[in-house]
């Protein structure tokens, strides 16, 4: 899916100063919140009311159709009130909702309130904390893709590090969603 409104979008973005936007998307007969991230070129996506969420990076101005929290499909096909998932169909939407939605820079209890939903197999530990040269679990590597992206797993397997998750948010778990490489240069491996 192409995402040819997301320039415009981002440049509305930087003319407000906000680095990761917030707002809500109404799919149908569903709300979801929507964060933003424009250095990580990153959704994260929550169904408001619903405990179930799921993330969309893109590369340039293209997203990838596959949505890997069956939930989360199965709650776009309730929204919709259709037997079938379409994702190019909510991704166009998103699309055309782009240039009129009314954003706002994310602050820490939306950010908590969206990454809490986000997750395909809820747990308490899933804001992340700081970085940890190690080894990755596929577990590990599931929860970072889900909550930071592909991109975060590849700069991860070039520095050989993991992301390590808190059960509560800080300063640095918000920091991280907006430009994760800037939180590693700042910070590396200290917590």
């Amino acid at each position: 899916m192409r995402f040819t409104n997301i320039g415009l979008f981002e440049n509305r973005m930087v003319d407000q100063g906000v680095t990761v936007a917030f707002f809500n998307f109404k799919y149908h007969n569903c709300v979801i919140e929507t964060a933003y991230s424009r250095n990580q070129r990153k959704f994260l996506f929550a169904f408001v009311d619903h405990n179930i969420g799921f993330t969309c990076s893109l590369q340039g101005e293209h997203a990838s159709g596959y949505i890997n929290h069956k939930a989360a499909v199965e709650q776009l096909m309730r929204c919709r009130n259709h037997d079938r998932y379409d994702p190019k169909h909510f991704y166009e939407l998103l699309n055309s909702h782009l240039p009129i939605a009314r954003f706002a820079q994310i602050n820490q209890p939306q950010y908590r309130r969206t990454a809490q939903k986000a997750v395909s197999n809820f747990e308490d530990r899933i804001f992340f904390n700081h970085w940890r040269n190690s080894n990755m679990s596929e577990k590990q590597r599931q929860k970072t893709i889900e909550l930071m992206g592909h991109e975060v797993i590849e700069f991860c397997d070039q520095n050989h590090l993991i992301p390590v998750f808190y059960p509560y948010p800080t300063d640095r778990t918000l920091a991280a969603f907006e430009d994760f490489e800037a939180d590693y240069v700042g910070f590396g491996l200290r917590q």
